[in-house]
């Protein structure tokens, strides 16, 4: 009788295991919520350390020295993945002209650029334990960075 209850055991044990690694999870919108045990609303809420300026001050660099953008006018979004602890899993990018059809700004150098600060981001917080993605948007206006949100 000890051996089938010991073999149930072990089996709901291993069965309760989650292997999946924290990049792998199912990503929810930053500015998303759940509702926790007691039935209240809890936001995501996931941001870097000092908000926007932080990220425009990683892009100050690029702004300045990125002119004559082809095609000139257009958006990049960045949607940048993160682990349930606000560490940098992965990011999509998303790029568009001024008639929102897809295009890649500089013949794709512009991107990797940006992929590469974008990645280098550090400081992100999440107030629930739950696999975000934050948005970052570029506007390209007349060949050059005219703001980043």
């Amino acid at each position: 009788m000890k051996k089938p209850f010991a073999i149930i055991i072990i089996l709901v044990i291993f069965s309760c295991k989650n292997d999946t690694p924290l990049c792998d999870e199912h990503s929810s919108p930053y500015y998303s919520s759940i509702i926790g045990i007691d039935f209240k609303e809890k936001r995501h809420n996931t941001r870097i350390l000092g908000e926007n300026i932080t990220i425009r001050k990683a892009f100050k660099e690029l702004t300045i020295k990125e002119k004559n953008i082809e095609p000139n006018n257009g958006f990049i979004t960045l949607r940048i993945h993160l682990d349930k602890y606000g560490n940098f899993c992965n990011q999509e990018t998303f790029e568009v002209d001024s008639d929102y059809q897809p295009t890649e700004f500089n013949n794709g150098t512009l991107i990797k650029k940006i992929r590469k600060i974008s990645k280098s981001l550090s400081n992100w917080t999440n107030d629930t334990e739950t696999k975000t993605f934050y948005l970052i948007r570029i506007k390209i206006k007349n060949g050059q960075i005219e703001e980043i949100f």
